[in-house]
């Protein structure tokens, strides 16, 4: 592993089909990744959020097929209203949002 501004990149070389490289390198290429390397490495942040927003989802009781239980709907109500709790008492008790 090298460390450049103050993070560290783990270095390797990947082998896809050509039609798939090409496509990344377009993507690259249009601007908004200053990088092939940027871009893949985007794709995979995008992965690892949606598996942590899936576990999260099943935390609260959904399913495969997104249909909460009612245990599931019990936590995440119970969560919600921790949340309004804490909004409420950091905005002096009345429930309105500080300004």
């Amino acid at each position: 592993m090298s460390e450049e501004q103050g993070e560290e990149f783990w270095r390797t070389s990947i082998t896809m089909p050509t039609s798939l490289a090409d496509y990344a390198k377009s993507k690259a290429d249009g601007g908004k990744y200053p990088s092939f390397s940027a871009y893949l490495a985007s794709l995979v942040e995008r992965d690892r959020r949606r598996d942590v927003a899936h576990q999260r989802l099943a935390e609260f009781g959904y399913t495969g097929a997104m249909a909460p239980t009612e245990a599931g709907r019990a936590r995440a109500r119970a969560a919600l209203e921790a949340h309004k709790d804490r909004r409420r008492r950091a905005a002096g008790g009345t429930g309105q949002q500080a300004a």
